[in-house]
């Protein structure tokens, strides 16, 4: 009698399992490869004008590495903001239009190489108009065959299964939009920007700000923080656990960062402006980088130097601060393999020689 409980019960669970398989339409998603000079160009290269590299039209979200965005009703550009190849990536598509109320799983890339772009049209225009969306279920895009759709009804994201891909899905809890920047356009010697941003500058600029993103949207970085003793503007007044959370909240929530390269000095922030030295450019994919890059991060959310959301401040022999707590967690994202950006995978080794 158990045998045969057991033989229906296992049936009826393969019954079922069958079912909800064949209960998903089987559409075929088409899918690309922007791998090779073919079918793909690379963005700041050696050579590119510095207006184009910091152009508004190379600004990207730091949670959508992988950019989509409309080009004109029917086009789309897909780009790659990150020095590495990622591969395996499904695009989804949220149309603000009656009918449409989840995400569309609209194409997918098999691989597109570091910092590579290109326009392509949406599949639908020239192939079949049934997708998947995010329930699985069947959605008829034909509507939109010979209009297009309005750029601004409609919004992008990407996903996938594999680590790199999990890794760069941390950082959707950043709000950060970044912006490379050149802030000395009169050349002037005097003061402590760069002359030039270059290609270089810029592309392990993507890769610092891919991994410093990580670390401040970790689970580490928030406990830690939040456990730290962190002094207010004044100098003496310690921040509340409230008062603590709501600082992070504000990094997480920081509109903008225009990134540009500093001489004489280490850092530079405030506001929007976030400006790092060549040391800090050519060292962040071996080594931590926490004091330079926190202390900086700090002023572009308000702080001042009295507070040790800049320079740390010593109590009882220990170092307190945002620039320790960032560290910490560097050092243990070294140790345990967690950044998507390494100098394995970075994909010009020849820019950290």
């Amino acid at each position: 009698m158990k045998l045969l409980f057991k033989t229906l019960v296992c049936s009826s669970f393969l019954f079922l399992s069958c079912s909800d398989r064949e209960s998903i339409p089987n559409i075929e998603l088409k899918t690309y490869s922007f791998d090779s000079e073919t079918n793909s160009s690379l963005m700041f290269q050696d050579g590119e004008s510095q207006e184009v590299m910091t152009s508004e039209s190379r600004m990207y979200e730091i949670g959508k590495v992988i950019r989509v965005k409309p080009v004109d009703n029917k086009t789309i550009e897909v780009a790659n903001f990150a020095p590495i190849d990622i591969e395996d990536i499904t695009i989804t598509a949220t149309i603000e239009a009656e009918g449409f109320l989840k995400p569309i799983k609209l194409f997918k890339i098999d691989k597109i190489r570091a910092h590579a772009k290109q326009e392509i049209n949406y599949p639908f225009i020239n192939n079949s108009p049934l997708f998947l969306n995010t329930n699985n279920q069947e959605v008829d895009l034909s509507v939109f065959k010979d209009t297009g759709i309005d750029p601004n009804n409609i919004v992008f994201d990407f996903t996938g299964d594999n680590e790199i891909i999990q890794k760069l899905k941390g950082l959707s809890k950043l709000k950060w939009v970044i912006k490379y920047h050149d802030f000395d356009t009169d050349n002037n010697p005097d003061n402590n920007w760069a002359e030039d941003i270059t290609a270089k500058d810029i592309r392990r600029f993507t890769g610092l700000m891919i991994n410093l993103g990580v670390v401040f949207a970790s689970d580490n970085f928030k406990n830690e923080f939040i456990n730290e003793n962190i002094i207010g503007n004044d100098g003496t007044t310690a921040l509340s656990e409230n008062e603590k959370k709501e600082a992070y909240s504000i990094i997480l929530n920081k509109p903008r960062y225009n990134c540009g390269k500093v001489v004489n000095v280490s850092g530079l922030g405030g506001g929007a402006t976030f400006g790092l030295a060549e040391h800090v450019l050519r060292d962040y994919i071996r080594k931590e980088t926490g004091f330079i890059t926190a202390h900086e991060i700090g002023h572009t959310i308000g702080y001042n130097h009295s507070s040790n959301m800049t320079y740390p401040h010593e109590v009882d022999g220990v170092s307190t601060g945002i620039s320790p707590v960032t560290t910490r967690i560097m050092n243990l994202f070294f140790e345990s393999d967690l950044y998507p950006v390494t100098l394995e995978n970075y994909y010009l080794s020849s820019d950290f020689e």
